[in-house]
């Protein structure tokens, strides 16, 4: 008979046995999906004229109605006064406006009845023209014909022009991103009271003859898709393939401060705007890094018992990003803040990773990192979400396109550590770029 006993396993194998079961559990979690966050599905059309329509979509917007679609443009080379983002700023404020044929509303108004909303962005190397739209039949058809009839062949006017300048005239003397991109600045005009209609006219066929890329985004059933291709082909019936991102002219400016209405002493520092040049995101990982930092700045700032609040963005275009911030301050708190004699940071110090808590300390990097993928699994059910990533943060000629991040952002997302970040930092911001503007009261 056999001995019961005698264990089944000698001590030396039972040890192996238990090493390898942890091993192997280790490398399932260190492997395994974000179960939470979708992978999308991404399919390639194009429009009669040649422009490429991305579709994206996912499970989870099954049975959903909403529908995201985006027209967007590159800049294209600066040949004339006024700078093209002061025209695509007055163009598309245009278009926003009364541009409809024979319509005292804008498009918002003409659109909110019919569950959408229209949207627009620009910088200074792209152009979106946004839709947001239900795709009930109900709603659809009709918003699809009024869109056409607003893109196709809008009716700039000149009140609209004109009322638009009168309120536009006090330009900022100083902006902080100017210093960015100064060879461009400083020799063009920057007045947008100097625009005239026939220029918008131009600019807005300018852009079509710049066309990017139209980007769909949504739950659609055959017959809406086939609706919106239609419509799609009749907006972009003329438009023509951008040949390049856009021209702007490689400089590499160096840091300044300056110091904007201070007549004396007594003076206090009301407002700073900075800005600072970025490194063109190549990963997942990198954009991480700046949520994670962008989060870290905006909260180690707000808790200086000088200020009031912070404001953070980041323009990611494909060969010229920066990141740009507001702080208002108080007199009263900055006083208080001075006979306490508190530490203050300034905004120039975050740059660097010694003075970053989140850069430093293990505990603020996962709390921030762990804020952010909560985060993240909220946006990422979102198709406006997705719109904004597809246009804004990834590009068809840029190092990170929309599918490399798709196919790679949950990945990125689970083997993400603090010497990722760190490295990250160390690559992204171009600290030798400050700019910062400093608005006395």
């Amino acid at each position: 008979m056999p001995d019961n006993s005698k264990p089944l396993f000698s001590r030396p194998v039972l040890a192996i046995i238990m090493v390898f079961c942890t091993l192997a559990v280790w490398v399932l979690q260190l492997t395994a999906p974000s179960s939470k966050l979708p992978t999308p599905n991404i399919e390639t059309s194009e429009t009669d004229s040649g422009i490429p329509i991305i579709w994206l979509e996912q499970d989870s917007w099954e049975g959903g109605d909403k529908v995201e679609i985006r027209f967007a443009f590159r800049t294209p080379a600066p040949q004339s006064t006024p700078t093209p983002t002061n025209l695509a700023q007055t163009t598309l404020a245009m278009l926003m406006s009364d541009s409809l044929p024979l319509s005292t509303a804008s498009i918002n108004q003409r659109l909110a009845p019919l569950a959408a909303q229209a949207s627009s962005h620009y910088d200074y190397e792209s152009q979106v023209i946004g839709v947001t739209l239900s795709s009930q039949t109900a709603y659809l058809m009709r918003t699809l014909s009024l869109v056409n009839n607003w893109l196709a062949e809008p009716v700039f006017k000149h009140r609209t022009l004109d009322g638009w300048q009168r309120r536009h005239t006090e330009i900022e003397p100083y902006k902080a991103e100017k210093g960015l991109f100064q060879n461009q600045q400083e020799r063009e005009n920057t007045d947008v009271a100097t625009v005239t209609l026939e220029q918008v006219s131009q600019y807005y066929k300018t852009m079509h003859s710049n066309a990017s890329a139209i980007y769909v985004i949504g739950n659609l059933n055959t017959e809406a898709k086939a609706a919106i291709e239609e419509v799609l082909n009749n907006v972009s019936k003329n438009d023509q393939l951008a040949v390049a991102s856009t021209s702007i002219e490689d400089y590499e400016p160096t840091s300044r401060t300056v110091e904007f209405n201070k007549k004396s002493a007594s003076d206090y520092l009301w407002q700073t705007q900075s800005a600072v040049a970025l490194k063109p995101i190549a990963s997942v990982k990198e954009w991480i890094s700046l949520q994670i930092w962008g989060a870290d700045l905006v909260s180690t700032l707000n808790q200086q018992t000088n200020m009031d609040f912070v404001q953070l963005a980041f323009t990611l275009s494909p060969k010229h990003p920066w990141a740009r911030w507001n702080i208002q301050y108080s007199a009263a708190l900055t006083q208080d803040a001075e006979s306490l004699n508190t530490k203050i940071l300034d905004a120039k110090s975050l740059l660097t990773q010694q003075n970053m808590p989140s850069a430093q300390d293990q505990a603020t990097f996962n709390r921030l990192f762990d804020s952010f993928k909560t985060q993240l699994e909220i946006q990422t059910q979102s198709p406006t979400w997705w719109s904004y990533m597809a246009t804004q943060v990834t590009h068809l000629d840029g190092q990170l396109t929309l599918e490399e991040f798709v196919s790679s952002y949950k990945e990125a997302i689970d083997t993400f550590t603090q010497t990722d970040y760190q490295n990250a930092l160390t690559d992204l911001l171009k600290t030798s770029t400050y700019q910062e503007i400093q608005v006395y009261q």
